[in-house]
């Protein structure tokens, strides 16, 4: 990957594939949302938490696979979901900022990526160099998502403030008896939850963060879900089961 500034000067002549997100999307075992797309990946993925290993801070992320490096969601070139997060719509462009901290925001784009050429596909820019329709909409998607991103890391904030992050192992057992376990993520403590007391549960509400709590909760039923894809993969392993388990490793990344 090298990301670089978007200027008119340098890529003017660039072109983003129509298929970028999806050829991003097939090589995703693990896709980012922000808090407010839980409740619409929901409805087809499991949703989990997963430890930043550089800050510390805990992301949001849906599963799409049981092995790195692919998604069972892309099929025939089409995501098959309902929803499409974000960065998959983005992809491969990103806002930057020339410092940490600083609200001295650009647009940034991935120079080598597979899906940026000079023949087909939406201009970045006009003839005359200025940002053609593609990117404008493009930038509004951007700069939405960075507010979304803020909001995301203060309901991860509020939720291992208040206990509410469990490690889990992921279970995987195969038709012919292996198992295999994937380690690293967390997903909402249901328990604790149910024992907050009530004015927590209102704050909770208040800030929109007990509706997306729940969704991660419904979601783990999604996980059914991708063991059937899974299993309609005839280069794959068959899987018999699949098991949540308490991480027997808290430090498991």
């Amino acid at each position: 990957m090298a990301i670089s500034e978007l200027v008119n000067t340098k890529h003017q002549t660039l072109k983003i594939n129509p298929n970028a997100g999806v050829e991003y999307a097939k090589t995703q075992h693990l896709v980012n949302l922000r808090a407010n797309e839980v409740a619409k990946a929901a409805c087809d993925l499991p949703i989990f938490l997963a430890r930043n290993t550089q800050n510390g801070s805990y992301t949001v992320s849906a599963l799409t696979s049981f092995s790195a490096g692919q998604s069972l969601l892309v099929n025939n070139n089409q995501w098959q979901a309902l929803y499409t997060p974000v960065c998959i719509q983005t992809h491969p462009l990103y806002l930057m900022t020339r410092e940490a901290n600083s609200s001295d925001y650009f647009i940034a784009i991935d120079d080598q990526s597979s899906a940026v050429n000079t023949q087909q596909g939406e201009a970045l820019f006009d003839a005359k160099g200025k940002p053609s329709l593609f990117l404008n909409s493009q930038q509004k998607l951007l700069e939405s998502d960075l507010k979304n991103d803020y909001q995301t890391y203060q309901f991860t904030q509020e939720v291992a403030r208040l206990g509410l992050i469990k490690n889990i192992d992921i279970v995987l057992q195969f038709e012919q008896g292996e198992t295999q376990t994937i380690q690293g993520l967390s997903t909402v403590d249901e328990d604790k939850l149910q024992t907050l007391d009530s004015d927590t549960v209102a704050n909770l509400h208040k800030q929109g963060y007990l509706s997306v709590l729940n969704s991660m909760l419904i979601s783990l039923f999604q996980l059914n879900a991708l063991v059937k894809l899974h299993n309609q993969r005839p280069e794959l392993m068959p899987l018999k089961q699949i098991k949540l388990e308490l991480s027997r490793d808290a430090h498991a990344l």
